[in-house]
């Protein structure tokens, strides 16, 4: 999936690249989203999200288990979090509330039944 255009239509996606693996192309993003969630009395800050391809057949893969763990600046790390299926992308509400580079260890197991590990980096300033 491409999430050029996303960017343009979500206003502050952040793209955090693409990564391939056994066939599959799993490409990961977030939404700063901190603003409406204070509003609420929420501690969010992120919407992260990752959406599947098919590189054979370049259709886009919404079934499956998805999980991610998250490693903060400090080197702790969060997870395993379940990632819901959502309007074609796998996601869930998260908290990087310290400054410095977020680790994200996507693990999947999708309609083929193959386990699939994606890393993905951004930092948070």
């Amino acid at each position: 999936m491409d999430h050029s255009g996303m960017a343009a239509a979500a206003g502050g996606l952040l793209d955090l690249g693409g990564k391939s693996e056994k066939g599959i192309k799993a490409a990961a993003s977030m939404k700063d989203v901190r603003a409406a969630m204070a509003k609420m009395g929420m501690k969010t800050t992120h919407h992260f999200m990752v959406a599947f391809t098919d590189e054979k057949s370049g259709k886009a893969i919404d079934s499956g288990t998805v999980a991610v763990k998250i490693t903060d600046p400090a080197g702790t790390v969060t997870g395993p979090m379940a990632l819901m299926g959502m309007s074609g992308h796998f996601g869930a509400d998260v908290i990087l509330d310290k400054q410095g580079e977020y680790k994200f260890q996507v693990g999947s197991k999708l309609v083929d039944g193959e386990t699939r590990q994606y890393e993905f980096k951004t930092t948070i300033k």
